[in-house]
This record gives C-alpha cells, structure tokens and sequence, in this order.
C-alpha cells in the first residue's frame, strides 16, 4: 500500500493553511472584491472549501483501516 496520495493532501492542507495566513489574511486587505464581498470573506470561503474537500478525500483514501469489535 502507497501513502503518497495521503502524504500529498497532508501537505497541500498544510501548504494551504501556511499561505493563508502568510499572505491571504492580512489586516485592510478588501481588494479585489466579488461583487460587493470584500476579498478576506471569499477568499477564506475558497479555501474553507478545499480544506474541507481534502477532508473528505483524506477520509476516503486514509491509509489505516479500523478494526472490527468482534
């Protein structure tokens, strides 16, 4: 069994997080914006969606299995 797609969404979320607040959410920042929403609303909407998403997919693919209770 390979843990590479595993290892691959661990570090995406991690990478994700780590740009997120180094350079989405930064104070004053409402540029550009969807519409009438300011960037820091849609912006940690996106990428609430992707961690949430990878999530998912980590659940699906996670590399150990529970063991049944007899």
């Amino acid at each position: 069994m390979t843990l590479r797609p595993w290892h691959f969404l661990a570090l995406a979320v991690f990478l994700l997080t780590l740009i997120s607040f180094i350079w989405l959410f930064q104070e004053e920042k409402t540029t550009p914006g969807l519409g009438s929403i300011p960037f820091i609303f849609w912006s940690s909407f996106v990428v609430t969606l992707f961690v949430v998403l990878a999530t998912f997919l980590g659940s699906k693919i996670f590399p150990h299995k529970e063991t049944r209770k007899s």
